[in-house]
């Protein structure tokens, strides 16, 4: 189940299923990325001074990110990873961090190898199974069990907003059987991005999952969305901070 809470009385969004560390989803009122908006630029230099002291780190793990499904896994001495959309971490005290508005940002978690792990899967990254193989990383490189990770699917866009054409529906859906996944309105389609990704985690052995039913198109108040502000917008984030290995 997914709650508001606060820093510094800004809203961030936390799941009741994760509480041996600390991760969360940002809003725009704790806006860490101000991407194309400028004017929230000061913000965002503050939140991030407030998020440091917050964790008592000096450096978080984040990524330059391109609807891939390039994965990597975190190393002390780098702190920004090229052409990647998930990142994992082993590191005692680490932080990770990536952006979104619109595409569905997944948090994973794995208490008793002291796992962490932040995905960003557009429709792209959902198509090439991001989830799917960030999971196989961490079970299979990393010696884990899935059934030990638990998994957020935080706030993104619905079914009810993500309107597609054929060929996107046709490249996300597939031969899949599950009407479900979406809803066909003419030519136009209307696919469910974060069911498509609990089906990988579920597909991967991954049992304790939390969906968040937000909408971040429908409640733009709240969240940045790309398309419901046709590009102009900042980016709204998934963090992860685990603790030390015991």
């Amino acid at each position: 189940m997914y709650y508001f809470d606060s820093i510094n009385g800004k809203r961030i969004l936390r799941s009741t299923i994760i509480k041996d560390c600390d991760c969360f989803f940002t809003t725009r009122e704790f806006v860490l990325t101000p991407k194309d908006r400028p004017d929230l630029e000061e913000s965002a230099l503050l939140n991030k001074k407030t998020l440091f002291e917050k964790f008592k780190v000096n450096k978080i793990y984040t990524a330059k990110q391109i609807h891939s499904n390039n994965i990597s896994i975190v190393k002390e001495n780098k702190t920004e990873y090229e052409d990647t959309d998930a990142l994992i971490t082993n590191i005692d005290n680490s932080v990770i961090m990536l952006n979104y508005a619109d595409c569905v940002p997944i948090i994973l978690y794995n208490k008793k190898n002291n796992i962490g792990s932040v995905i960003h899967a557009g429709w792209r990254g959902t198509e090439s199974e991001i989830t799917k193989k960030t999971v196989e990383i961490i079970t299979k490189e990393m010696g884990t069990n899935p059934e030990e990770i638990t998994a957020l699917i935080g706030p993104a866009i619905g079914k009810c907003c993500f309107e597609t054409d054929e060929e996107v529906f046709e490249r996300l859906i597939k031969n899949r059987n599950q009407k479900e996944l979406y809803e066909q309105k003419g030519n136009k389609y209307f696919i469910d991005l974060k069911l498509l990704n609990k089906y990988q985690l579920i597909n991967s052995g991954v049992k304790n999952i939390d969906i968040c039913d937000y909408c971040t198109c429908c409640m733009s108040d709240i969240f940045f969305s790309y398309r419901k502000e046709k590009g102009k917008t900042a980016r709204h984030s998934a963090i992860i901070k685990i603790g030390e290995a015991k």
